[in-house]
């Protein structure tokens, strides 16, 4: 059946009428007891407060916040006031509706066309992004880095890059172990899904219940994790068992990387990794000089934070990426694992949207419910935001073979946020018709600008689509 443009937003815009319309969140407010009789301060207004309008809760004066507040809904407090009901009750609250839209099914039932669709069920990207914080919140949130980063926030967001979808996410302290956050992800794992993962998240064990839930995973391999390969020759002890010693042969990185000049991926395809012996293939990716100039200007940054100096090895080393994977080289040729890795850092862009757009780590010295109102009603923002992005995204790539850039399309949603405020306290209809002309706006202003020999997102999936490419010559 084909349905309009005009169809699917309708349709979009009932799932986020039926958990943010006024009656909706009312019901919700006074679940968590937020509001317990009559207030001046409805559920609705709070939402308007922490969502809709202000992105600055937790740096905005709170006389300022009340003036806002009063020009959008009419509802005159002090400044005390509206302290004292920044209160467990209204992070109760917010963090229930945040709850309820992850729940919701807000992305796009529709997956992208691509080269990978008979091959993986969702592409699973995992990271975290962190801020500093007063040190004034540093008991219930303790920083990463010591008196310089006495406290801190960590966000943890696992999300699929074909639907926009917000597989997991979860807040907690600054110095929160990421590879501890892996197990939670479990649950939500199907088969045939592809989990990408960076140094940070880490861990043979996790690796391996993946392949046991038969899905897939493609990680970088710290490089003190050891590589084996079966030994063609063993000694065997006179009962006729492998003396455990020689069974396996000890692989020399820095051989293997003196063989391959820059740019070029080589593949070990029976490979054992580590100590537990963790079969998959590995494929070692020689930086080109570009990329090796920048990540050694990056490492030495690090080693004068830290304090600390890489082995001579180490730093020899720093010139490849060593990948491991369980995706079959039938499936994923070896020339292309670099290119699919490279898919992780499109979460990088979804993080610089939050601090740029959404300022989810401006903070002042404010007690910790206003900051968690703050976290809280940007993450509704942020999931809103995502969720409006990729079902135009999608429309627009099977309706006009065009590309969004999700930079500029969430610029452009965030500056809708105040009408969406006015249509969600009328109607599905008028939410809808909100939701058509940023939907022109995006088609006409969000296009994703190409640069020469640069790969998005879609060229690596191998998605079919319409871009015209103009390069300027320097004289």
């Amino acid at each position: 059946m084909n349905v309009s443009t005009k169809e699917e937003l309708h349709l979009f815009s009932q799932v986020l009428q039926k958990y943010l319309s006024p009656t909706e969140v009312e019901q919700l407010a006074r679940t968590t007891e937020f509001v317990r009789r009559r207030s001046k301060c409805r559920g609705q207004d709070l939402v308007t407060l922490c969502v809709w309008l202000s992105h600055n809760l937790a740096s905005t004066s709170l006389a300022q916040l009340c003036s806002e507040l009063e020009a959008a809904t009419g509802i005159s407090m002090s400044a005390e006031g509206l302290n004292q009901r920044l209160n467990e009750q209204a992070v109760s609250f917010l963090r229930r509706l945040f709850a309820q839209l992850l729940k919701a099914e807000l992305s796009s039932s529709r997956t992208l066309s691509t080269k990978y669709q008979d091959v993986f069920t969702r592409i699973r990207i995992l990271d975290s992004t962190s801020f500093q914080l007063p040190d004034s919140l540093a008991d219930h949130y303790p920083g990463s880095g010591g008196s310089s980063y006495a406290a801190g926030v960590k966000i943890q967001l696992e999300y699929d890059l074909h639907s926009g979808q917000f597989l997991n996410v979860d807040m907690g302290a600054g110095k929160g172990n990421d590879r501890l956050f892996n197990p939670t992800c479990f649950p939500t794992l199907q088969p045939r899904d592809l989990c990408i993962r960076d140094l940070g998240y880490f861990s043979l064990d996790n690796l391996k219940q993946i392949d046991q839930q038969r899905a897939f995973y493609l990680s970088r391999l710290p490089l003190k994790n050891r590589i084996y390969q079966k030994n063609p020759a063993p000694e065997f002890l006179r009962n006729g068992t492998v003396k455990k010693k020689t069974e396996y042969l000890l692989l020399d990185l820095e051989e293997k990387m003196n063989q391959m000049k820059p740019g070029e991926t080589m593949e070990i395809r029976d490979a054992f990794i580590g100590y537990k012996k963790l079969p998959a293939r590995v494929i070692l990716y020689r930086l080109t000089d570009v990329q090796v100039k920048k990540r050694r200007k990056n490492q030495d940054f690090k080693e004068q934070k830290k304090g600390k100096e890489l082995s001579d090895k180490r730093k020899r080393l720093t010139q490849i990426n060593v990948y491991i994977t369980n995706i079959a080289w039938d499936i994923v040729p070896k020339e292309h694992i670099h290119s699919l890795y490279s898919l992780r850092w499109q979460i990088e862009i979804v993080f610089k949207t939050w601090k740029s757009f959404f300022q989810i780590d401006r903070c002042k010295n404010v007690k910790r419910e206003r900051l968690e109102c703050h976290l809280y009603g940007q993450l509704i923002a942020i999931l809103i935001c995502s969720s409006t992005l990729f079902q135009m995204r999608e429309i627009l790539l099977r309706k006009s073979c065009m590309e969004v850039s999700e930079y500029k399309a969430f610029y452009i949603i965030q500056t809708y946020f105040p009408l969406f405020h006015q249509a969600i306290q009328k109607n599905t209809q008028a939410y809808a018709k909100i939701l058509l002309r940023l939907f022109y706006q995006i088609k006409k202003n969000g296009r994703k600008s190409h640069r020469y020999k640069k790969k998005t997102v879609f060229d690596i999936l191998g998605v079919v689509y319409e871009y015209s490419l103009s390069i300027t010559k320097v004289a």
